[in-house]
């Protein structure tokens, strides 16, 4: 083959594949989402310590109206609501409350008051090897981190939807992680737990952005052909 056309190929060949990248990265560059914090109430679980701390301190510097924080923990609780006033004069509340315990975030989210953002930061992680992992460390680390998040997010909803003609739109952050992206030895149950995370935060935004098209028109016609069917 004479250079010219080695070159050439080779040329082709890398040019196609950067190019569809470089397509892909136009079509599904992540786009920021501004959410208004000045003037609203702010509510994070697992704010005591860590992310949801910072994120606290955060949303008090951005001028939030108030700051709810919600843990297990009193004690940190109580130093976290203290550290963020210090530093930043803010409203903050403070509530002791497991996730896993529906009644609990219910009462502590009625307490608080209707919230305008809501970040689920909680979490809880125990690296094991799947096979000899307790299977009462998976179920607790699924239901402190999956249904800890429904729990809170069915606490908070319906009071977020109630006043929102009066104090404009909400939002709900769910934090995730890698892990439910990708496979990683000795996170097999902590995976589940993000990669359901991920899967109902898209289930809510159809829900909460697109009520009237939750029956698409595939699954209309599939009920009416189903209901012509004859029953033996």
């Amino acid at each position: 083959m004479p250079m010219a056309s080695l070159l050439l190929l080779l040329l082709v060949l890398l040019v196609i594949p950067l190019s569809v990248l470089l397509a892909l990265r136009l079509l599904v560059r992540p786009c920021a989402i501004n959410i208004p914090i000045r003037g609203r109430h702010v509510f994070i679980s697992g704010g005591s310590s860590g992310i949801g701390l910072s994120l606290a301190h955060q949303a008090a510097s951005a001028g939030a109206s108030r700051v709810t924080i919600l843990a297990r923990s009193v004690a940190k609780l109580e130093d976290a609501r203290d550290s963020i006033r210090r530093a930043t004069g803010a409203d903050v509340s403070a509530f002791s409350a497991d996730v896993r315990d529906f009644d609990a975030v219910k009462k502590a989210v009625d307490a608080a008051g209707p919230v305008d953002v809501l970040i689920c930061n909680h979490g809880v992680f125990v690296a094991q090897d799947f096979e000899t992992q307790d299977l009462e460390v998976a179920k607790f680390m699924v239901d402190v981190n999956l249904m800890g998040t429904i729990n809170l997010i069915r606490a908070a909803l319906p009071a977020m939807k109630q006043s929102r003609p009066q104090r404009g739109p909400g939002s709900i952050a769910i934090m995730s992680s890698q892990a439910g992206q990708v496979g990683l030895h000795g996170y097999a149950a902590y995976s589940v737990r993000h990669c359901s995370r991920n899967s109902s935060r898209m289930g809510f935004m159809f829900l909460l952005y697109f009520r009237r098209t939750r029956r698409p028109p595939a699954w209309l016609k599939k009920r009416r052909e189903d209901q012509r069917l004859p029953v033996s």
